[in-house]
Formats: structure tokens, C-alpha cells, sequence
């Protein structure tokens, strides 16, 4: 996309800001974390709105209504990773939100105790015979629930990461760009979606939405199929197109430059990383990687202590520790 094309579509950063409002919104209440706090640290990178300009709260239904005191209760257990609680309580529930949250709690549930039984596992073998046995009911429901045109794009979502769990990848897929067009602006959808995406022409042949995330998206994909050139070209221009304030968009720089191995650079751009966000975990085991490289000694022990004291069990902060 060319740069005049893509600041049109940017235009109206207050309308993007409005949209990002209103999806972490949605995320929040059916409990899905990583992809609020996507949205939020890019609207972070936005200017303020006015309060008149903030946008309504979402129409509420008779359905939400009757399900109001159920959702509110199993939202708490949810919260406290209490997942079979959670579930036993929306049984029965009719909403979209409240069915979401039904369902995600059963998935959550089921990977909880694969991961609980994992851990009490006692051989490789064994460990690799560890499924999530709420899989295969989940997918006869969402299917015939998907078959009927009854799932929005957050269930739709949830479908796809059943299917992806259960090695259907073709189907998941479909699914996930299902989900995408249903609602583009549910970054988590187009994770899922980007981690299945095997080579160019597979990106190309997918129908996605015109929708101004689907450059984040392009961004994300060159820099996981070694596009580097293009994924930073990506950057630069959302980058002018008004989201420079995104530590987001700086993370993604950094790691593509560590990609080709431009270490002075992506040094430079962590170094920046770390001033904007010094709790920031996310990326701080790349980050390692360059000052192992560099043999930047007193630094690595720095970012070990410092990563230590934010959250010592880290998958991240381990792998920095790992290469003192």
C-alpha cells in the first residue's frame, strides 16, 4: 500500500482512538487480557478525546439483561481462574457475551488441568500424551452453533482456537478469517491467524477485511516470514501515519532489526524501549539476545536483576537469566 493511501485511510486517528475504546472494552468483559492490552497500549499512543467525543457504551439487549446477575458472578469466579465455576454458572445463559464466557471458561478449565497434569507428569512421553480433554465437546457445540450462523466474531475466534488445539488447521483458518471479518478489531483473532500463515502466497490468498489494523497485521506477518525490508517499510508508515508514540510499533522495529542482525540498531531501539516502559517484559528476552551477543555483561546482569524484581517467573526473565 503506498503511503498516500495509507494516510487517507489514517485519516481520523480520533475515529481509530474511538474504535480502540470500544474494543478493550469488549475484550475486558469476556475476559480475553492480551488482546486489551494490545489495544490499549496503541491507544495509549493517541492523543486524548474530549470527553463529548468518547464513544457510547455498547446497546445493551433484553438477553444481557436477564443475564446480567449470572454474567457479573461467574465474571468474578472467571477472574479468579475458577473457570468450572464460572461455567456451571452461565449454564443456560442466552446473551452472546454470557455464552462467550461460558464457553471460554470450559476451554480455560480444560487447559488449566493439561497443564496441572503436565506439570505432575512424570516422562517426556507421558507429558507429550497430555491433552485438553474439553477439546472435542467444545467443537461439536461451536460446529453446529457455526453450521446454524449463530457465533459473532468473538465465539468465532474461540472456534478457531478449538480447531487449531485439535491440529485442524485448514479449518481454523477459515474460521479465524471468519472471526476477522466479523470483527476486525480483535488483534487476538489476527495472531491466531498469523501463526498459521506458512508463506507469501498463503498470506496473499486470504480475504481480510480493509481495515486500517490490517497494516499491523502485514507488518507482523513480514517480520515472521523474514520480510524484513518490507515489514520495516510497514512500519515507517504507520509510523507517519500517526502512531510514533507506539511502544508497540518500536518492539516490532527492534525485533526485525535483530532479525537481520543489526544489532547497533536494534540495541538503540530497546535502549529507547526500556526509557518509554522500564516495567516492559514483553521482548526483553531479544533483547538479551543482543547484549549476550555483544558481550554487554554488566548490562545482562542488569536487565537479569531488574526483570527478577518485576516478575522472577517470566518465560522471558528465565531466558535472560539462562544467558548470564
Amino acid at each position: 500500500m503506498k503511503m498516500a493511501a495509507l494516510c487517507s485511510e489514517f485519516g481520523d486517528l480520533a475515529q481509530i482512538k474511538k474504535q480502540l475504546i470500544s474494543v478493550i472494552s469488549l475484550c475486558k468483559e469476556r475476559g480475553l487480557l492480551h488482546s486489551a492490552k494490545w489495544a490499549s497500549e496503541l491507544a495509549f499512543s493517541l492523543d486524548p478525546l474530549p470527553k463529548d467525543d468518547l464513544p457510547p457504551t455498547p446497546p445493551f439487549t433484553e438477553e444481557d439483561a436477564q443475564d446480567l446477575d449470572a454474567l457479573t458472578l461467574a465474571k468474578s469466579y472467571f477472574d479468579l481462574k475458577e473457570y468450572d465455576r464460572a461455567a456451571y454458572f452461565l449454564k443456560g445463559c442466552c446473551s452472546q457475551k454470557a455464552y462467550f464466557l461460558y464457553m471460554y471458561s470450559r476451554y480455560l478449565s480444560g487447559e488449566k488441568k493439561k497443564d496441572d497434569e503436565t506439570v505432575d507428569s512424570l516422562g517426556p512421553l507421558e507429558k507429550g500424551q497430555v491433552r485438553n480433554e474439553a477439546l472435542r465437546e467444545l467443537r461439536v457445540e461451536l460446529s453446529k452453533k457455526h453450521t446454524a450462523r449463530e457465533l459473532d466474531g468473538f465465539t468465532l475466534y474461540l472456534y478457531g482456537v478449538v480447531l487449531r488445539k485439535l491440529d485442524l488447521l485448514k479449518e481454523a483458518v477459515e474460521v479465524f478469517v471468519e472471526a476477522i471479518q466479523a470483527l476486525p478489531l480483535h488483534w487476538g483473532a489476527w495472531l491466531e491467524l498469523s501463526n498459521l500463515i506458512t508463506n507469501i502466497e498463503m498470506l496473499k490468498s486470504l480475504s481480510l477485511p480493509d481495515c486500517w489494523i490490517k497494516d499491523f497485521f502485514m507488518a507482523h506477518m513480514y517480520t515472521e516470514l523474514q520480510m524484513i525490508k518490507e515489514a520495516l517499510q510497514k512500519y515507517q508508515n504507520l509510523i507517519e501515519a500517526g502512531f510514533s508514540k507506539s511502544t508497540y510499533i518500536i518492539s516490532q522495529i527492534a525485533v526485525a532489526y535483530h532479525n537481520i542482525r543489526d544489532i547497533d540498531q536494534a540495541l538503540a531501539l530497546f535502549n529507547e524501549l526500556r526509557e518509554h516502559d522500564p516495567y516492559r517484559i514483553d521482548n526483553m528476552d531479544t533483547f538479551s539476545n543482543l547484549l549476550y551477543v555483544k558481550s554487554m555483561k554488566p548490562e545482562l546482569s542488569y536487565l537479569a536483576h531488574n526483570l527478577v524484581e518485576i516478575d522472577k517467573y517470566r518465560v522471558e526473565t528465565c531466558c535472560v537469566i539462562g544467558k548470564q
